[in-house]
């Protein structure tokens, strides 16, 4: 209001002239603290909650002149800034909330539409900071974090901007949790930003129309929401997937911003061993290239042509593909090259098992319609999919196959068709079974996460074991109290740790 803001103004000022006052006709220490002090008591803190009254209006209204001279005002008191960071606080989540919810149509279907939400809002929330408090550290951390809680500091993890990202407003992920039809919901936001990594490092549109230095810009940008999500182990099996596909079909637009994206992922703190299995799987393409190069040039010299064979041999332990492998007849030509192949590579390396996963690979081949289901054997479940997916696909411009009711059914005299659809990230898993695997795996981190900590501590309570599980386990997820409880009592029923008999919340490692 104007009596408020002539009264900061005045404020200000009379402190002003009396700290000038008091230079020239007091003594220069003492006194003018003792004076300073007194214009503090009663021209600041007695109107301390007048003041403060107007702050939530001014972050609204984004007041930076008038939240600058409220800030010199009372960080002058005891507790002044506190009410300040709790406003600013709410504002970000309730501003942030209201903003992915008047947009959720758009940014539902569009994962780079929601990136750009979400930077757009922290640009906002940090040119604030920086206009009106001068980012002064108090203010930074609390855009980041929420440091306080019944007036008391808290963990890190309560995030202000934090909330946003990680809200299930708009969108959720549910994950099964152990009472049978009981679930958990997350946001998706970590899914959405490994679907957006992989417009820019797959050969898309998006990719095609951006520059070298505009998708290392939108990648970096990926990286600074991926600092606030909460649970960074979505993300990480998403992007394994995507990077996984576009790796077997070769479709990535920039190998090297690929192997960048490995390295900015180790500089932001994720964790080192699925780093190093991402750096692994392009070791094993290298690799691979090598070996076709090698049984190219050793068919040659026998007369055989194989140019339009390539092969990749991948670890295992890097690339963890737990789909079934589905049988296949496979055409004459692979059928015959198939064991040629297995004993070149068993000359080079001995000992080696290799495993054909004929569902990952892609070619061309001719073959009719009549003898389709009888060449390949495929699951009728399967063969249905791939055949619908040929009459009733949007994106071809021709139909490929007739229908009743007709479509189109126009015949084309010419024109080229691409038959190699996207490499399925999983063959018949279902979104449940999917998510189930994501808590069974956290589950399996929590034993080891315990197991590692008692083994070090030998002795540890309750709350000394929780505070450093989260602290191993933050950069992968966030374990709830539950969940820690339940892997707590698998460990003692299973003699990992046992408790003490005189307290309940201490636990003993068992060698």
């Amino acid at each position: 209001s104007q009596w408020n803001t002539e009264l900061y103004a005045l404020c200000k000022s009379k402190t002003e002239r009396r700290g000038r006052e008091g230079l020239k006709y007091l003594e220069p220490f003492h006194s003018n603290l003792v004076l300073n002090e007194c214009c503090v008591q009663y021209l600041v803190t007695v109107f301390k909650e007048a003041i403060l009254a107007e702050c939530p209006g001014m972050i609204r209204n984004k007041e930076t002149e008038m939240l600058q001279l409220m800030l010199r005002l009372l960080d002058r008191v005891p507790d002044g800034i506190t009410p300040m960071l709790k406003h600013l606080e709410q504002h970000i989540v309730q501003q942030g909330l209201a903003d992915m919810l008047s947009n959720a149509n758009e940014v539902t279907q569009d994962s780079e539409r929601y990136i750009e939400q979400l930077l757009d809002l922290f640009t906002n929330f940090s040119m604030l900071v920086k206009e009106a408090f001068n980012d002064d550290p108090r203010f930074l951390t609390s855009r980041d974090k929420n440091p306080w809680k019944n007036g008391n500091l808290i963990h890190s993890r309560m995030y202000a901007f934090k909330q946003v990202v990680n809200d299930t407003s708009v969108f959720r992920l549910q994950l099964p949790l152990k009472q049978k039809g009981k679930t958990l919901p997350e946001s998706r936001c970590p899914e959405l930003l490994a679907n957006y990594c992989d417009l820019l490092l797959r050969k898309t549109p998006l990719s095609k129309k951006l520059t070298s230095d505009e998708i290392e810009t939108r990648l970096k940008d990926v990286l600074l929401v991926l600092k606030y999500v909460q649970n960074k182990d979505v993300f990480m099996r998403y992007h394994k997937a995507h990077l996984t596909r576009r790796l077997i079909l070769n479709s990535s637009a920039d190998s090297e911003k690929e192997e960048n994206m490995v390295q900015w992922l180790r500089d932001v703190g994720m964790p080192a061993d699925y780093v190093n299995r991402l750096a692994r799987m392009f070791q094993d393409v290298k690799v691979s290239e090598d070996l076709n190069q090698l049984f190219k040039d050793c068919q040659r010299n026998k007369g055989t042509l194989t140019d339009s064979v390539n092969i990749k041999v991948l670890n295992t332990g890097a690339w963890a593909r737990g789909s079934e492998r589905v049988q296949v007849s496979l055409p004459l030509e692979l059928e015959d090259i198939i064991p040629e192949i297995e004993e070149f590579y068993k000359q080079k390396h001995n000992g080696r098992i290799l495993q054909w996963y004929h569902h990952m690979s892609n070619g061309t081949i001719t073959i009719s319609f009549e003898n389709l289901k009888l060449a390949t054997e495929l699951p009728d479940a399967e063969l249905r999919r791939t055949l619908w997916s040929l009459v009733n696909f949007p994106k071809l411009k021709h139909q490929v196959l007739l229908c009743a009711p007709e479509k189109k059914n126009a015949i084309q005299k010419r024109g080229k068709l691409n038959l190699i659809g996207r490499l399925q990230l999983s063959t018949e898993k279902s979104k449940e079974e999917d998510n189930e695997s994501i808590v069974q795996l956290r589950m399996l981190r929590i034993q080891e996460a315990i197991v590692k900590i008692m083994k070090m501590r030998k002795k540890v309570t309750h709350a000394q074991l929780q505070t450093e599980l989260v602290e191993i386990l933050k950069n992968m997820f966030l374990p709830t109290n539950k969940m820690i409880k339940e892997q707590i009592e698998w460990l003692i029923e299973h003699n990992y740790i046992k408790r003490d008999r005189k307290n309940v919340n201490i636990f003993f490692y068992v060698a």
